[in-house]
């Protein structure tokens, strides 16, 4: 019997997939007042915050693969939620920095958070084997196309 796997090409149960957790996210995001968008960037904020890297708009732009509009955006819309502050940086005055706020803080450390919950229902009655080699599998998709379109 044919897969419903070798009907389509991989690329749109990709697209179907994360449009679907998007979804479910966004959903399970709208008790902290954020977008699945905002929820990953925090994230990403904190995280450098607590590996001490300087954050700068550049920086997110490159590491979150995103235009600088759509960077300036989302911080936008969570200094306004009151997830983040921005301030002068005091050794470069052309820069921001940026700090998360107590309420960031409560929305990381919360255990039943969206972006978990979403992760648990995406690998709902896998293994804990077979959640290694999904991520593992993930993550070798992602460097593939990542180094197809670094090529010059």
């Amino acid at each position: 019997m044919q897969s419903v796997f070798d009907k389509y090409p991989y690329s749109l149960y990709i697209k179907l997939i994360a449009q679907k957790i998007r979804e479910i996210t966004d959903q399970l995001l709208l008790d902290y007042g954020l977008n699945t968008s905002q929820a990953i960037l925090l994230w990403h904020i904190n995280q450098s915050i607590e590996e001490n890297i300087e954050i700068n708009r550049k920086f997110l732009e490159k590491t979150m693969a995103l235009s600088g509009p759509s960077v300036t955006n989302l911080l936008n819309g969570l200094e306004k939620g009151g997830f983040i502050s921005r301030n002068n940086n005091p050794s470069d005055g052309r820069n921001l920095s940026i700090d998360v706020t107590a309420k960031a803080k409560h929305f990381i450390n919360d255990k039943s958070s969206a972006l978990s919950k979403s992760e648990e229902l995406v690998t709902e009655g896998m293994s804990a084997a077979e959640k290694a080699m999904f991520v593992s599998l993930l993550t070798r998709a992602f460097e593939n196309v990542d180094k197809q379109l670094s090529k010059p």
